[in-house]
């Protein structure tokens, strides 16, 4: 739509295949999981990019926990608490007061559908994230910077894919063909939250019947 795009990720040869594919994006090498990094990002981004005014926070990492099984299972992979919430509050924080200074300007956090699901421990980031969006927006009220939360339902990507292949899932989700343009949708019609299919249903329910039913499924 006309805008500069700036994209970060770990995987160099994921990064170059998009800077080939779409024209004029850039793409920057960055765990967003390591505070240095997080930094350094930052400080380039506003260095190259000074009129900067939209983050969108999306990495996530998602891995199925035994909680059972005590700390060396929590350790056993990667730091789903870092990557998915405490990456997203910081670089927020890194670049907030810039921000401010922006005519108009956006936070965008991705949470999940399954962040009003009681299930260790991605979905407990996402709850994480959702009421950290909901913080970040009332006392962002009043300046130039909004907060947009996207809440996708389960969609197809590469997400925990060896987890769900150990599951032997069937259903994979949504595809990203179908997935996108509900979001340019919502981001058109400058919603707050951005839901998809029947997501938005958990919050309309209290949350004690939501949090029951998803602990004593019928499927």
């Amino acid at each position: 739509a006309g805008s500069t795009v700036i994209i970060c990720g770990r995987n160099s040869g994921k990064l170059e295949k998009a800077e080939k594919a779409i024209p004029g994006i850039t793409a920057i090498r960055c765990d967003v999981g390591i505070a240095e990094q997080r930094e350094k990002l930052a400080a380039e981004v506003l260095s190259r990019f000074p009129d900067l005014d939209i983050l969108i926070n999306n990495a996530g990492v998602q891995r199925y926990i035994d909680l059972k099984k005590g700390i060396k299972e929590v350790r056993s992979g990667e730091n789903e608490v870092e990557i998915n919430f405490t990456a997203p509050v910081e670089l927020t924080s890194l670049l907030i007061s810039h921000f401010l200074t922006r005519p108009s300007a956006a936070v965008i956090n991705v949470s999940s559908g399954l962040g009003f699901m009681p299930m260790p421990i991605y979905n407990a980031t996402k709850a994480a994230l959702h009421t950290y969006s909901l913080v970040l927006r009332q006392q962002l009220k009043g300046t130039s910077v909004k907060v947009v939360e996207i809440v996708p339902p389960m969609v197809d990507t590469d997400l925990n894919k060896e987890g769900r292949n150990r599951a032997k899932m069937k259903y994979r989700g949504i595809s990203i063909a179908e997935y996108i343009p509900s979001v340019i949708e919502g981001l058109e019609n400058d919603s707050e939250i951005i839901f998809h299919g029947d997501a938005q249903d958990i919050l309309t329910q209290p949350r004690g019947e939501s949090e029951k039913k998803l602990l004593e499924p019928q499927w």
